[in-house]
């Protein structure tokens, strides 16, 4: 009878998804198609989680976590494959490692040599470990048994990878010895599965990492974004430094990163929350470009952050009112190179509670960019229901076309919906 009532729950949950879905506009630049789940009675019982997604060989990949992975509960990494058409090619979603009783979760994915390399941390009960699986274009897993990137004695968490085209390149924090801070390590892994020598790139905390073509560019950061460029190899060879120390709060981490082929790579990320005397001044989706040299070409420094009324050229959103309904972009966001321009998705909060410094009811929004310049400066709606859409992961086919991944809470499930979007 339990069985029973959770099968009606998720299919009722799906219905509205698919209903709170219907007739979204689009922007003239950029046309977003209808939402679709990418598996609706998944193994975790109506919680999905932290999607990603890849584009190689004529097909999407999408991971996400299925399950609960707090104390107590066992959660594993799911895939599915979607065409370029919208279809999930994948209707009962890919089982990367089959029979663990264990928690994996945060999973990536990035395609090269003819494979996905899908990455994820991995807690057996006393640290993490990084692991990986390969899976081909035909969603077949090559390694059943999971390739050990990073599996010391203590934790290693928050893996990233990117791809040169040939082999990868995964990124990582972890602890050695008797350390309680915690330090940037990557690790090369090869088409075929092997692994090459871990190197310390010094990128740390929580790492993000992408291929311009060139070579790496590895970001991380607290207070400010500081970036790595590194070599095939994961060595690091210069540094340089994005955003000025006082304008970001503690989660200033929270940022995306991909490359932008001929000129380096774009990182967008978010300022600061609504706070009730408004000190910190307005919000704002800032984004910057990292030149193929490694330097910052622009930084959007600010003294006074509480008098700045106006957008900023790398600014590509601004919450500056606090009145009920007002919105504030504050969280994740997701960016990919389309062929012609970048294309960016992000989280805007709505503003709720007495001071109204409260978010509610997260939408996504989107946007162009013509190097670190919105095409699109009020936002063009990607998922915008009375539910809340988070966490957006995006991969583009490099021809005008994305895929855009998030999650979507309703009626108390959590499920990753998928919309294909064409930028013009």
């Amino acid at each position: 009878m339990r069985s029973i009532l959770i099968a009606l729950v998720l299919a009722a949950t799906a219905s509205r998804l698919a209903a709170d879905d219907a007739g979204l506009p689009s922007g003239g630049g950029i046309q977003v198609q209808g939402a679709f789940l990418l598996l609706e009675n998944g193994p975790g019982g109506g919680i999905q989680g932290t999607p990603y997604v890849a584009y190689g060989q004529g097909v999407y990949l999408a991971v996400w976590r299925e399950g609960w992975h707090g104390k107590g509960g066992q959660a594993c990494v799911y895939a599915a494959r979607v065409s370029p058409q919208g279809n999930v090619l994948d209707p009962k979603g890919i089982e990367i490692v089959l029979r663990r009783q264990r928690v994996e979760e945060r999973p990536r994915v990035a395609f090269g040599g003819g494979v996905f390399l899908v990455v994820w941390q991995d807690f057996s009960g006393k640290d993490y470990d990084v692991l990986a699986a390969r899976v081909n274009a035909e969603g077949k897993v090559l390694d059943r048994e999971p390739i050990a990137v990073a599996a010391g004695p203590r934790t290693q968490v928050l893996p990233e990878v990117a791809s040169d085209g040939q082999g990868f390149l995964v990124v990582w924090q972890g602890l050695q010895g008797n350390e309680t801070s915690y330090r940037g390590f990557a690790a090369p892994v090869g088409a075929d599965g092997n692994v090459g020598a871990t190197i310390e790139t010094g990128a740390s905390p929580q790492p993000k990492i992408a291929w311009n073509g060139e070579r790496y560019l590895a970001a991380y950061g607290s207070q400010s974004v500081v970036t790595v460029m590194l070599d095939r190899e994961g060595r690091p060879l210069n540094r340089s430094k994005w955003g000025t120390p006082g304008l970001y709060s503690t989660k200033a981490a929270v940022f995306s990163l991909s490359p932008v082929p001929g000129k380096g790579w774009l990182v967008v990320g978010h300022r600061a929350p609504p706070d009730p005397w408004g000190w910190g001044g307005p919000g704002a989706m800032r984004a910057a470009l990292v030149g193929a040299d490694g330097r910052v070409e622009n930084q959007d420094a600010i003294k006074e952050p509480a008098g700045v009324q106006r957008r900023l050229p790398g600014w590509l959103d601004l919450g500056r009112e606090k009145r009920p309904g007002s919105t504030w972009p504050w969280g994740e966001s997701a960016s990919a190179w389309t062929g012609r321009c970048s294309l960016v998705v992000w989280q805007r909060q709505h503003l709720t509670g007495e001071k109204l410094t409260n978010f509610e009811n997260c939408d996504l929004v989107a946007a162009r960019l013509d190097g670190f310049r919105s095409l699109d400066e009020a936002g063009v709606p990607v998922a915008a229901s009375p539910a809340e859409e988070k966490r957006p992961a995006l991969a583009s086919d490099g021809a005008g076309h994305a895929l855009c991944l998030y999650e979507k809470h309703a009626s108390g499930a959590t499920r990753i919906a998928a919309r294909l979007m064409t930028v013009r």
